[in-house]
């Protein structure tokens, strides 16, 4: 229902696009004015602007081939979207402010510069974001919280939001091993959106798997599923409910996972080493109708020992209030990229309480991670690429606690 109600939106504006550009074209050559130049223009133009749906229809390999030059092209569109849009509001401003016509027409020259400058705008921004998206930096936190357990310090690596398909694969994966490397964590936590939707789209999975797998960490890695880790349509970065009952995973994600040394918890919860509980939440995306309904905050903590540290991972962060109230102590998200692309990381902002970063509610900790890859747009502008590093500090005396659970044996 989505793609139907954005389906004409996108039609006007792909219009709109094409006769700009065309009366552009026409200020540089006569040739590019002719109809020899015009039809085919708009029939690689249409070609480009399909792409979004060749990528969400197209049978087996050709789907992943397409959804990456949708990626490319969606980012670009947007851009050019946004700078031929603010040149015509200030050609508007412009008329008003000297009264002339509103379509009064542009002379050759002015519009011959304009659409130069646009041009190489749309360029340079296009071609900095795909290189930016690729180098991922480290950002480092320093979490204390009150509780005692038997260890003083613990090192956590938080990554999210991997897309593997399409525009992230091998080499994206071994950056981000190498970041994670530097790190030398006790834990390594996935928060979601490990794939983007469809499995076919990973180019050598295995190898990956094996990387992935090679991670050192003292407890292991540790994951939950986001909303693009099941088995829904994907249409311009966008998942699509496909009307079924059931939210799945493919079967070859959860094996992927094994594969890769993760252990994936659904709404399950680890004591590790004696030390603190970990627990992992169903996605926000889960709908009741689909027999898969997620547990409350309280419900997964009411039963815990009061006085372990509890760590949850949970790929939106919508629940953060009730996490706080159930005395939660540290909750590791990602979902929101931070916006991925400007100006949208100004919108994410207004629309969570954190979009990204670390911020503090009550007496528990939230730290959202602006992600490892990309989702749609295989860009990033104004935003980074990271690996969270978070060196979590007990600051309460330790006490003796019951071992009434038995801990996550350690590996090396």
């Amino acid at each position: 229902m989505g793609a139907v109600l954005l389906s004409p939106l996108y039609l006007l504006l792909n219009i709109y696009l094409i006769s700009r550009m065309l009366l552009w074209f026409r200020t540089l050559h006569s040739f590019l004015g002719s109809l020899w130049f015009v039809i085919p223009f708009i029939i690689c133009y249409i070609l480009l602007a399909l792409t979004p749906l060749a990528a969400a229809f197209a049978p087996g390999k050709i789907r992943g081939k397409m959804r990456i030059l949708s990626n490319y092209w969606l980012g670009t569109l947007m851009y050019l979207l946004i700078f031929l849009l603010l040149a015509d509001l200030l050609r508007i401003f412009y008329c008003l402010a000297t009264h002339q016509a509103l379509f009064s027409a542009i002379d050759a020259n002015s519009l011959r510069i304009t659409g130069g400058i646009i041009f190489a705008a749309v360029l340079l921004v296009s071609v900095y974001g795909i290189c930016h998206a690729s180098h991922i930096k480290k950002t480092s936190y320093e979490v204390s919280i009150a509780k005692s357990a038997p260890i003083s310090k613990l090192k956590i690596a938080l990554v999210a939001d991997l897309h593997l398909g399409g525009s992230i694969g091998l080499k994206q994966m071994q950056r981000m091993k190498d970041v994670i490397d530097t790190i030398r964590p006790d834990l390594v936590v996935f928060a979601g959106d490990i794939f983007d939707n469809d499995f076919d789209a990973i180019q050598n999975p295995e190898e990956i798997a094996t990387l992935l797998a090679s991670i050192d960490s003292t407890y292991g890695s540790f994951a939950c599923w986001g909303n693009h880790d099941i088995d829904e349509l994907i249409l311009a970065g966008f998942t699509f409910d496909s009307g079924s009952d059931a939210i799945r995973s493919d079967p070859r994600m959860d094996q992927f996972l094994k594969d890769s040394g993760i252990t994936l918890l659904q709404d399950e919860t680890l004591l590790i080493d004696h030390a603190f509980y970990l627990i992992g939440r169903l996605d926000a995306s889960c709908k009741k109708k689909s027999g898969i309904i997620r547990r409350s905050a309280k419900e997964l903590i009411a039963a815990l020992h009061p006085e372990r540290p509890v760590i949850v991972i949970d790929h939106q962060p919508s629940d953060l209030e009730a996490l706080a109230a159930a005395r939660a102590d540290l909750v590791l998200s990602g979902h929101t990229h931070d916006g991925q692309l400007f100006p949208g990381n100004l919108t994410t902002r207004i629309g969570w309480k954190n979009s990204c970063g670390m911020i503090r509610i009550q007496d528990m900790t939230s730290i959202v991670t602006s992600g490892v890859g990309v989702w749609g747009p295989a860009m990033r502008i104004g935003t980074d690429s990271e690996v969270a590093e978070i060196t979590v500090r007990f600051d309460a005396p330790h006490g003796l606690l019951s071992q009434e659970e038995t801990p996550r044996s350690t590996r090396g």
